[in-house]
């Protein structure tokens, strides 16, 4: 199958990468025909350089000195960084690969890897996007806040702590670097998103006062945005035959298929205070907090076409009707967990869909958090030979994510009039949801679906009386560029009557009624950070043993925990409702049953706690239990506010409008569902709950040497770490929802000790060239949900043959306190050329062999059904320990400022060029169908950026695009063993950015983000070639006018 997005992505890229080569190839010829020490530094302290050519000079500069391998992005004048989000501006550095969310920078990888360190001036950075999470999650972080950001690629021996594939340096501005005096500067800038239209802003201020003495600086920014993504795809994926289906064909059969009209609006927060002061004989005292919120709204109506959870629906719900054969079977039949079912694989392009369930969904996950790091740093340089620092570090955070959701229901759950599909008694159809006398009396008579009466006064009521009754039949097709639907005009039954269409119901808002309200998958970390050290240096005014000038030292002490409690809402349902009792003819509890479900089709009947009464058997007329439906029957507006949703963006054709409840409404879901249900109580989730507290000690010592044109460093670090993971017990699943009960506690202790040495070497081939050599041993703790993650068990009805069951599906055990670390040998090699203040040509080759990981996999559990029996074996995703994996690769980069080479051409002159581009295949342990190795999890191949920027006297601008090919985003159980890797197809986004100066000190400025609208594609792929879509996220572009002071 094709994937056509693709190839447009890389048309796009290859046509710039086209231009970029031949200005390189113009530029490095002009270059080289200089002589060499032409372009070195000329009076440097007396030029100054601003703007992007002097951001750019800034990053050369950087890169030219440090003695380890080091790639640097640069804010010369104040608040120049046009980008959002920090992680923004980092992935135009070689190397560098970022996930976009929302159409934001959030994550970030280093050469392929997401093991990466973060570093805030320095030290430890406690970030509330990754807490417990190892790769740099900077969507937090407001990229005017930042003076400078450093990537370390190979290991300096001075860092407080380096990456398995680097680290990065976030490095805020501080008093000492402003002029004298006061300095006040700002910026404001009106937003907005092509498809959302929404009026957004973004507002930064700096103001610093020092003298010679003592310095203050205090900068904040805040903004707030709203930005498209819509989706579009499969959900919940899983093969026909995982259910132990005997079809010929593997093919992919998901529980179901979505579109989402999807805005997330963000509130962004940050604020950097600095304090400096010289308290005279050497000494320098540093006070300073960083502070980051992130208030996020990520909502979304959209439509649902599933198999409603439904055991028996997994396997024949979906019928492809075209496809291909893939050439690759699942393993053959053997012991678990390595034998699958041996059947051929089809890549589908179009399926019939028999639609057990369309419904309406809305979603809205609002998450806050916010973090504080605080620096108290005491340095001493009197212009001598000896030098310390000694620092002392307190951060914590905290986030809170909660998720409210609700279902328009469209089915009138009958295949007759009063007859039902669902919750039937087998003996007499008409008997469907059941409800207390007090529900009852709400309704007309004429939504009885019968003369039934409970002992109580209960009866029988029909949810939704004009829902359709019969199963629309779907078509799904997805060998163009998005999936297309159509099936929606054919007559069906239901309360419309005769001749009314799919379409006709989904327009009509009194057909739909609520299928289910919950809040789940909710999530509430806490973090801290402490950390003390102290370093000395001492540099020798003659070469100890001929050959070092500098030796360091130093120890260190942090402790982090984090402690994580994943949880559902749960209430309480027909507590002290007249006349209700249990199956046993007892009272129900006075706080009633606890339900996670408040839904249609969950009754109270479980083997834990039931609510409802007793009506006379349909056959013998002796009184039995029924229990009381958990949900009412109610309207989409009983509750909420309805909105009409008809755009789906560019990712869903040919779906008709609907009606859905508008997320704003579970913008504060804890209150709406207290204020519908009564009350809403946390219930922990033990398998995804964890207490982890990781303390190191650490001690180093390094030396800078110089032998003739070559120097470099040289060092040892010493890391002991100590571990304590709290995990909790599963226990049975709770009645009415999918969450384990919580059966105790279990403590892991561990220690271990790694030795990390370190060598930079750089050897000056001529005064403009330069050869570069590093190695390194690197250890970095895994997230900490691999330790401290439990078992978490799946579930879902198990069809008509047992209702009011809930069937094991499915298991996962996410953590693993006796897991290894990451460990890493790297070796870097590198030669740079630089012809200019702003102007350089590099390449770089890298391996890191990688001694230990962890990797996805999964095993074979057998766990008891609802009612206590053990029917079959499920598959079980966890954490295992991955050994021999490699990642290697090389850089090739390009900084050219044109006025380096042709400073006599006007106009070109001012012209300038940054580009990259990066190669870096991986593999690590897991095996796909063809029994090729994967890939490192989010590593792209292929990374190229080009930036052309321009500048005179007042205007600059600047054009920015950055490509990388497809990445491994998840992976779909292929059988035994094997898997089926899900890819991110390749993107490319193109970022422009243009500013005037209207006076000295007055800047406007544009900027477009995204402005080709690039969307993500995935897609599984069984074979080489042979691939199927899975789904699509669309992101808008966005612009911005603004205007920037300084005075």
């Amino acid at each position: 199958m094709t994937t056509p997005r693709k190839k447009s992505a890389w048309t796009r890229g290859l046509t710039l990468a086209l231009l970029a080569g031949a200005s390189q190839a113009v530029i490095t010829t002009s270059a080289l025909a200089q002589t060499a020490g032409q372009t070195e530094e000329t009076a440097v302290d007396e030029i100054v350089v601003t703007g992007v050519r002097g951001s750019q000079l800034k990053s050369v500069d950087v890169k030219r000195r440090e003695a380890s391998i080091v790639d640097a992005i640069s804010a010369e004048d104040i608040g120049k960084l046009p980008d959002v989000t920090i992680a923004d501006s980092l992935q135009r550095i070689p190397g560098i690969q970022i996930q976009r969310n929302a159409g934001e920078g959030a994550t970030v990888n280093i050469r392929g890897l997401a093991q990466v360190i973060t570093l805030l001036n320095g030290e430890q950075y406690l970030s509330a996007g990754n807490m417990g999470s190892a790769q740099p999650n900077l969507l937090d972080v407001p990229s005017q806040l930042m003076n400078q950001v450093l990537v370390y690629k190979s290991t300096d021996p001075n860092n407080a702590l380096s990456g398995i594939s680097g680290t990065i340096d976030l490095r805020t501005r501080r008093p000492f670097q402003m002029q004298d005096g006061f300095t006040f500067a700002g910026a404001a800038e009106a937003q907005r998103g092509e498809r959302t239209k929404e009026d957004d802003y973004l507002a930064n201020i700096l103001a610093s006062w020092r003298n010679d003495r003592v310095g203050l600086l205090v900068s904040a920014a805040q903004s707030k945005s709203n930005l498209g993504n819509n989706f579009s795809g499969a959900v919940s994926l899983s093969g026909n035959n995982d259910w132990g289906g005997s079809n010929p064909n593997n093919f992919l059969s998901p529980h179901g298929f979505e579109s989402f009209n999807r805005v997330v609006e963000r509130k962004r927060t940050g604020v950097n205070v600095s304090f400096e002061a010289k308290l005279g004989e050497g000494f320098t005292l540093i006070a300073e907090g960083f502070y980051a919120k992130l208030d996020e709204y990520n909502r979304a109506a959209g439509i649902n076409i599933s198999n409603r959870w439904d055991g028996g629906a997994f396997g024949n719900w979906t019928r492809p009707t075209d496809f291909e054969q893939t050439g690759v079977n699942a393993p053959p039949p053997g012991p678990a967990p390595i034998g699958g079912n041996g059947r051929p694989w089809l890549a589908v392009s179009e399926y019939d869909i028999d639609a057990w369930w369309v419904n309406s969904f809305t979603v809205n996950r609002v998450t806050k958090s916010e973090s504080k790091n605080y620096n108290l740093e005491l340095k001493y340089d009197n212009g001598g030979p000896f030098a310390f620092e000694a620092r002392a570090i307190r951060a914590d955070g905290e986030r809170l994510s909660m998720n409210g959701q609700a279902q328009g229901d469209l089915s009138n759950w009958q295949y007759a009039p009063d007859r039902f599909t669902l919750f039937r008694n087998a003996q007499d159809r008409t008997r469907g949801t059941f409800y207390p006398k007090a529900i009852c009396d709400q309704y007309p008579a004429s939504q009885r679906s019968n003369a039934v009466t409970g002992s109580a006064g209960g009866c029988y009521l029909n949810p939704n009386p004009l829902g359709y009754g019969q199963n629309p039949q779907l078509h799904y097709d997805v060998s163009g560029k998005s999936p297309v639907w159509s099936g929606f005009d054919t007559p069906i039954s239901g309360g419309l009557g005769a001749g009314k269409t799919l379409r006709d119901y989904m327009a009509n808002k009194d057909s739909y009624a609520i299928g289910a309200f919950s809040s789940e998958g909710n999530n509430e970390v806490e973090s801290d950070m402490n950390v003390f050290r102290a370093d000395g240096h001492y540099k020798f005014d003659d070469k100890f043993l001929g050959f070092i000038t500098k030796v360091d030292a130093g120890v260190r002490q942090s402790d982090r925990s984090v402690s994580v409690e994943q949880f559902h809402l749960f209430s309480g349902f027909y507590g002290g409702v007249p006349g209700a009792v249990q199956a046993n003819g007892t009272p129900v509890p006075a706080g009633g049953c606890m339900a996670q479900w408040k839904a249609i089709d969950v009754v109270m009947n479980q083997n834990q706690c039931q609510a409802g009464e007793f009506v006379p058997n349909p056959i013998t007329g002796v009184p039995e239990f029924q229990g009381y439906t958990v949900n009412r029957p109610t309207k989409l507006t009983t509750y909420n506010n309805a909105i009409w949703v008809n755009n789906l963006g560019g990712v869903t054709k040919g779906m008709p409008g609907f009606w859905a409840i508008d997320p704003r409404d579970f913008d504060d879901v804890l209150s709406f569902q207290k204020k519908v249900f009564g009350d809403a109580v946390r219930v922990q989730v033990p398998g995804q709950t964890y207490d982890v507290d990781l303390k190191e000690q650490s001690a180093y010592g390094a030396g800078s040497f110089e032998i003739g044109q070559l120097s470099g460093d040289f060092g040892l670090r010493v890391i002991q770490t100590e571990l304590l993971v709290k995990q909790n017990l599963t226990g049975d699943v709770m009645n009415y929802g999918d969450t384990n009960a919580d059966a105790g506690d279990t403590v892991t202790r561990r220690k271990y000790t790694d030795w990390l040495p370190s060598f930079n070497a750089t050897y000056d081939l001529t005064d403009n060239v330069k050869l570069r050599f590093a190695y390194s041993k690197t250890m970095q703790p895994l997230d900490l949900g691999s330790y401290g993650g439990g078992l978490s068990i799946f579930t879902a009805d198990c069809g008509a043959t047992m209702p009011n069951v809930r069937c094991v599906t499915g298991a996962s055990a996410s953590g693993n306190p006796n897991l290894d670390p990451w460990r890493s040998q790297n070796y870097d090699g590198a030669i740079e050329y630089y012809f200019g203040r702003a102007s350089m040509i590099n390449l770089s080759a890298f391996l890191l062999k990688i001694d230990s990981f962890v990797t996805g996999g999964t095993i074979k559990g057998s766990f008891p059904d609802q009612d206590g029996v053990i029917r079959r074996e499920v598959d079980v995703s966890l954490p295992l320990q991955g050994k021999g994996g490699e990642v290697k690769g090389l850089e090739v980069g390009a900084k050219i400022a044109f006025t380096d080479i042709i400073p006599d051409v006007p106009v070109l002159k001012n012209f300038g060029v940054d580009t990259n581009y990066t190669y870096s295949p991986s593999k690590e342990d897991r095996l796909d169908l063809s029994g090729n190795r994967l890939p490192f999890f989010d590593n792209s191949k292929h990374q190229f950026n080009l930036v052309g920027w321009y500048q005179d006297d007042k205007l600059q601008a600047r054009v920015a695009y950055n490509y990388r090919t497809d990445r491994l985003s998840g992976t779909m159980g292929g059988g035994g063993q094997r898997v089926i890797p899900i890819y991110q197809g390749s993107t490319g986004y193109v970022d422009v950015n243009v500013s005037y100066d209207v006076r000295e000190n007055v800047t406007v400025y544009f900027n477009g983000s995204n402005v080709t609208g690039e969307i993500e594609d995935y897609y599984l792929r069984f074979a080489k070639g042979k691939e199927q879509y899975s789904s699509q996220n669309e992101f808008e572009p966005r612009y911005t006018i603004g205007l920037r002071a300084k005075w």
